[in-house]
């Protein structure tokens, strides 16, 4: 079969996938995943299962192979543990990221550079000025209680899919606090003097994805994105075959 093209220079692909049991794509799931399955409640479950088959069928159309035949790994480059490392395919000349909530899963991949995705839901107001004081560097905070009230939950999800999008990046997770990371321009930075956290050089890029309504959703990149290509993933399990995009839609211009 015939591999899609992986998205060109500058091009992010992003796939939303809405959160459901899909009962043909429980095949796709290897004995790790499925032993993770254990324990779990019911939306965890068909969050667990939309996440790790839909991974599965977007890189088979890029890779040219059936989806049951991807290999994702999943190795820490810190640590080595084999489980909570960012999710690659060994030799693929792509690179792709993930994140989820419990409606919706959100896969970046571009064919140059590396990518880290984030995708968050709306906190609620009682809890914002906890999580800005956890999130937000002093500056950053400092501008938030600026704002009007009305634009503090929107502002600070903006700032906290941007953080997060630049530690799977980078591979950090939580070992960067997100109070120690500045993202208020176009490319993040550090307010830390800790010798063991460092960003890639050059600094990531930043970019701003659509996402369904009471959501935000960033990109951070080691190349400048000047498109982003939004595609959807029929529910059944095909040859590879190339991406479709959405209905009426063209690749939009990206933002910062």
């Amino acid at each position: 079969m015939d591999p899609a093209a992986a998205p060109a220079p500058r091009t992010c692909d992003v796939w939303l996938v809405p959160v459901r049991r899909r009962e043909a794509w429980t095949r796709l799931l290897t004995v790790p995943d499925q032993e993770q399955l254990v324990g779990l409640d019911a939306l965890a479950t068909d969050v667990h299962l939309t996440s790790r088959a839909a991974q599965r069928l977007i890189l088979s159309r890029y890779l040219g192979v059936a989806p049951e035949d991807v290999v994702v790994e999943r190795g820490c480059d810190r640590c080595g543990d084999p489980q909570h490392g960012r999710p690659h395919v060994a030799g693929a000349a792509l690179d792709y990221s993930v994140s989820h909530t419990r409606a919706w899963v959100l896969v970046g991949v571009v064919g140059d550079g590396r990518v880290g995705v984030n995708l968050d839901a709306r906190p609620a107001d009682r809890d914002l000025d906890d999580l800005a004081a956890a999130a937000l560097t002093r500056a950053e905070h400092h501008a938030w209680r600026r704002l009007p009230a009305r634009d503090r939950a929107d502002a600070l999800l903006a700032s906290w899919t941007r953080k997060e999008a630049t530690t799977k990046l980078t591979g950090h997770g939580l070992a960067i606090p997100l109070r120690d990371l500045d993202v208020t321009g176009p490319r993040p930075s550090l307010v830390t003097a800790d010798p063991s956290v460092r960003l890639p050089h050059p600094r990531p890029y930043l970019t701003h994805v659509p996402a369904p309504a009471g959501y935000s959703a960033a990109l951070a990149t080691t190349t400048h994105v000047d498109q982003v290509r939004h595609l959807r993933l029929p529910d059944e399990i095909p040859d590879a075959a190339p991406p479709r995009r959405l209905a009426g839609a063209a690749a939009a211009p990206a933002r910062c």
